[in-house]
C-alpha cells in the first residue's frame, strides 16, 4: 500500500491517524496497520478473524525533515481459530515494516 505515510516515512502498510506536538519540538506521529494481510497468521498463514485487543507499540524513531518523531503504532492482536496451529494470538507484524527502518 503506498499512501502519504510511505511518501514522508518510508513505511509501507502503515497509516498517520494523526500527529500531536510534544514537548522539546518533538512531534508524536500516531500510526494504524493500513494492510489487510496483516492479520495472517505468521503460524499457520490464515487470515484471522477475530480480533482479541488493541496494542500500542513504539518503533524507533525516525529523523523527519531533520527532526525527530515518536512514533505510536496502535495495532490490533488477533486470535489465531485455526486448530492445527500452536499460535493462539498474533499482533499485526513488525517484521513487515522492520526492513524499511533500517
Amino acid at each position: 500500500m503506498h499512501n502519504e505515510t510511505t511518501r514522508l516515512l518510508g513505511l509501507t502498510g502503515l497509516a498517520v491517524v494523526r500527529v500531536d506536538d510534544a514537548p522539546h519540538d518533538r512531534p508524536v506521529v500516531h500510526l494504524i496497520t493500513a494492510d489487510e494481510q496483516a492479520r495472517t497468521c505468521p503460524g499457520c498463514a490464515v487470515a484471522a478473524t477475530r480480533m482479541k485487543e488493541w496494542v500500542t507499540t513504539r518503533p524507533r524513531d525516525l529523523p523527519v525533515a531533520g527532526r525527530r518523531v515518536e512514533l505510536r503504532w496502535r495495532k490490533r492482536r488477533w486470535h489465531c481459530d485455526q486448530q492445527e496451529c500452536d499460535r493462539k494470538t498474533f499482533t499485526e507484524p513488525w517484521m513487515r515494516f522492520r526492513h524499511e527502518l533500517g
